[in-house]
């Protein structure tokens, strides 16, 4: 099979199942209409096997694309740049350093960007909520990524 089809298969499947992982395993957190979801967790897999580029396209789009569907239309935009951002410093420092770096350095990038942006809509109330939601979101999805990649990896990337 072409390698850029193949490709383009692989990424549809991983914006399928981002919007799956934020939209249908999602919980509203009480207050501030924030909700957790296992998003973080695609957009770090696909930083691990795809990198940079794919991962910021997908985490955008994807993530952009479950907060209209769950009903959080302002938070779109500001959701674009920061999983966009996120992915691709995931998948940046991932290849420069290891996998960890690159969950950590997105995460941090993350969890920045969501603070500020809850402080902006909510004021400061909002940031400790938007932070502990965010720490326990960031590390369940490093986890689950990081747990796939090692046993993923050789069947997702051996053909690309």
């Amino acid at each position: 099979m072409n390698k850029s089809i193949k490709m383009l298969a692989f990424m549809g499947l991983f914006m399928a199942l981002l919007v799956v992982a934020t939209v249908v395993v999602s919980f509203p957190v009480p207050t501030f209409n924030l909700y957790f979801n296992l998003g973080e967790s695609v957009i770090y897999l696909v930083a691990l096997v795809y990198g940079a580029i794919p991962a910021a396209v997908i985490g955008s789009v994807g993530s952009a694309l479950s907060d209209i569907l769950k009903g959080y239309p302002m938070w779109a935009p500001i959701t674009f740049f920061i999983k966009g951002t996120e992915g691709f410093i995931a998948g940046y420092f991932a290849r420069r350093f290891n996998p960890f770096a690159g969950v950590v350095m997105g995460a941090v990038f993350m969890m920045a960007g969501y603070a500020m942006a809850a402080w902006k809509l909510y004021g400061p109330g909002a940031v400790p909520v938007e932070l502990a939601g965010d720490f326990f979101q960031v590390s369940v999805g490093a986890i689950i990524a990081l747990l796939l990649y090692k046993r993923m990896k050789n069947f997702l990337i051996k053909d690309n």
